[in-house]
């Protein structure tokens, strides 16, 4: 067969396939059913497929064969953009979930094409839902497509369904995700799911149907809690709770836990006598009655944070206790919720305690799951108890950094750009923000001491910029004549015109308006005499800065995978106080990799909560982008730089002034490519870097 514009040479298309999914091929699978198919497609047609299948055999061989297989199968019935839409899915849930699970999304099909405007997809929604469930309160969620044929919740991600057209607009469609989210939310809020509740199950003959009554009635008496919550969304409720035949026994159960006290003990007292009845029709927003997930989920979290929150309540006790009072094991602590019933007060032995953000976070969570905080999370008893001895130096903290973050630390959900498929991986990233911990060098009295003979003139540069003079050109008034003008005027007379008299111009003073945000390394790399020299920079930059009043923070980065990409707190935006700033900066520390692509998306979204004309977002850092990572070719080379490269074209779309710092002498050979010619420095010593960040500040805010 001879190639032509319309049908390519089998040979050569043999050659691709034979490439692409050597992985997969076997002695009993071969390429051949392919071949002949593909080849009775012509050029045009084929496109689509050899797009594709390049960018699959990299994630998987065996997912690039079987999607091979499912696309010529449909390949006449679908267009380009469905089948963008459709491959797109099933590489989203090869990230999220692996192979299995997506073959299974594979062998659903492509996504039920348009019918009407109306439909809207959970692709086109999904950072508006994670924006609008983060702002319910509550444990962090994650949201992502759902593998059931229906939406459910595991209690830390809501599965939501790929698309939804029930309504006639966009807009009604919209407002229905927003309200399944928040049914599923509810359900872990207000207690649905809690560790007892398949011992509560199996109480009763049939455990199963025991628990789609429950859930049902759950579904009742949360929607009730939620319309309470949101008067705005109950109002769209209203639309979908059309009265529904019900059992008298199910009316009389429906009332009862409607009431503001029912809770989900109280749901399953009524469930004995609603065991014969049949199951009303559940409302389009409802979950599926599945509840395993929820609670296996549920008890690894509770195991997981009772450990944790020992340890941070005994690492945090003697700067939250009075210097005299020594730590006894077995002292107990009193709990007491605040009057808003979202924050939490500790009093030891009569004097009140303040507890630091990063554990009522995690007391909040503790308290969701168990509707209480259990005294034996409070005691100081047993191996795991308090620790007595002094706080950890400053060369064994590294360890306490190794601790995986706990699912009630903060949470936030990157994408990340993969220039090989050319789009995002959704929700890649899983960056955590806590405080860092202390240590006890005191890096500032020694780097002052150190630095003392030129920090004079590094303080009187930044004053100098404290505040700058404009000429205010062409005004009626002023106190000096405006050359420029006066030579337009007279111009302007010798030609016949009448002359303008704006001829004056003064001095305007303006006060800076400036917000940086200096992101440091914390890589493995970064030991010895780079772990000092930044050090030694964060002390007179931000003496500096503080005397100049501008704002800024200042956030340590590290990461080990995508899974674990930490920023630590050194000084936020709204920390307008130093006094914490030295045990910060003293407690910085050498840790893992540089997975630099999601640290310069949070602070992108940092930097963009500032009302600020001038937006700087300043990296320091010794080292290319890398990370460790399982997935093919690793978080390295070109994947990290083009993936940093995007990020840092986000910042500037949104009018932030990417600069770097650094000190790896092959920097040139990647920073042009990520910053473009004029914005990094790099400094062949390390020891120059606590002079130079002062100077190069002064000309990134003084042009």
């Amino acid at each position: 067969m001879h190639s032509s514009p319309d049908h390519p040479s089998v040979p050569d298309l043999e050659a691709q396939l034979e490439e692409w999914l050597a992985a997969a091929l076997s002695s009993r699978r071969t390429i051949a059913p392919l071949l002949e198919q593909l080849a009775n497609f012509n050029e045009s047609q084929q496109q689509p497929v050899l797009a594709w299948l390049p960018i699959l055999s990299r994630i998987n061989p065996e997912l690039a064969y079987q999607a091979t297989q499912q696309l010529l199968s449909r390949l006449a019935e679908l267009d380009p953009p469905s089948i963008a839409l459709w491959l797109e899915a099933v590489i989203n849930r090869y990230d999220q979930a692996g192979l299995q699970a997506a073959l299974a999304r594979l062998r659903q099909g492509p996504q039920r094409q348009r019918q009407q405007q109306a439909t809207v997809l959970l692709a086109e929604v999904i950072t508006a839902l994670q924006a609008f469930v983060t702002g319910l309160g509550g444990r962090p969620l994650l949201l992502a497509e759902s593998d059931q044929p229906g939406p459910y919740t595991n209690t830390a991600t809501l599965f939501l369904p790929p698309f939804i057209d029930l309504l006639p607009s966009q807009a009604g469609n919209r407002s229905l995700y927003r309200l399944l989210a928040a049914h599923l939310w509810a359900l872990s809020r207000f207690g649905t799911f809690f560790p007892q509740l398949p011992e509560q199950l199996h109480r009763f003959a049939e455990p199963e149907q025991a628990a789609c009554r429950y859930l049902a009635l759950e579904a009742v008496r949360v929607d009730s809690r939620l319309a309470a919550l949101l008067p705005g969304l109950a109002r769209f409720m209203r639309q979908w709770s059309a009265p529904r035949p019900l059992s008298p026994p199910w009316q009389q159960a429906v009332q009862q836990l409607t009431t503001p006290e029912a809770t989900a003990q109280q749901t399953l007292a009524l469930l004995p006598q609603l065991l014969g009845q049949p199951l009303p029709t559940p409302l389009p927003y409802h979950a599926l009655p599945l509840w395993q997930p929820a609670v296996t989920t549920l008890c690894q979290r509770v195991e997981e944070e009772k450990r944790r929150f020992r340890q941070l309540l005994g690492a945090s006790l003697r700067q939250m206790s009075p210097v005299d009072m020594p730590v006894i094991p077995g002292r107990t602590f009193e709990w007491h919720p605040a009057e808003d019933g979202m924050m939490f007060k500790l009093r030891l032995e009569g004097q009140p305690l303040r507890p630091p953000d990063e554990l009522q976070v995690l007391a909040r969570s503790i308290v969701q799951d168990l509707g209480q905080m259990p005294p034996d999370y409070l005691s100081a008893a047993g191996p795991s108890g308090f620790r007595s001895d002094p706080p950890p130096t400053h060369a064994a903290q590294e360890e306490r950094f190794a601790v995986t973050p706990a699912s009630s630390e903060p949470l936030f959900l990157y994408d990340e750009w993969d220039y090989q498929r050319n789009s995002y991986r959704k929700a890649w990233c899983y960056l955590y923000e806590r405080p860092i911990p202390p240590g006890s060098e005191p890096i500032v009295a020694q780097t002052m001491h150190k630095y003392q003979g030129v920090w004079q003139g590094i303080r009187r540069r930044f004053e100098m910029l404290r505040s700058s003079d404009h000429w205010q050109r062409r005004r009626l008034h002023g106190d000096e004549i405006d050359m420029d003008a006066l030579l337009n005027a007279w111009c302007e007379q010798k030609a016949g015109q009448e002359m303008d008299e704006r001829l004056f111009c003064y001095r305007q003073k303006q006060q800076r308006d400036v917000a940086v945000l200096l992101l440091v390394d914390m890589s493995g790399s970064t030991k010895g005499w780079v772990n000092r020299a930044i050090r030694e920079s964060l002390v007179l930059f931000s003496q500096a800065l503080h005397q100049l009043q501008d704002r800024f923070a200042l956030y340590g980065f590290s990461s080990m995978t995508r899974q674990q990409c930490q920023l630590y707190g050194i000084k936020s935006f709204a920390q307008n106080d130093l006094s914490t700033l030295e045990t910060a900066i003293a407690g910085i520390v050498p840790m893992d990799y540089t997975r630099m692509g999601v640290f310069i998306r949070h602070a992108t979204t940092l930097l963009n909560q500032q009302e600020a004309k001038t937006r700087l977002l300043i990296t320091l850092s010794d080292g290319k982008p890398e990370d460790y990572e399982s997935f093919h070719g690793g978080y390295r080379g070109t994947y990290a730089i083009e993936d940093t490269r995007t990020a840092l074209l986000e910042a500037r779309r949104t009018a932030i002034h990417p600069f770097c710092i650094t000190i790896d002498r092959q920097a040139r050979d990647y920073l042009a490519r990520l910053y473009g010619p004029a914005r990094y420095v790099l400094l062949e010593d390390v020891r120059q870097l606590p002079l130079r960040i002062a100077d190069i500040y002064r000309k990134l805010t003084s042009g």
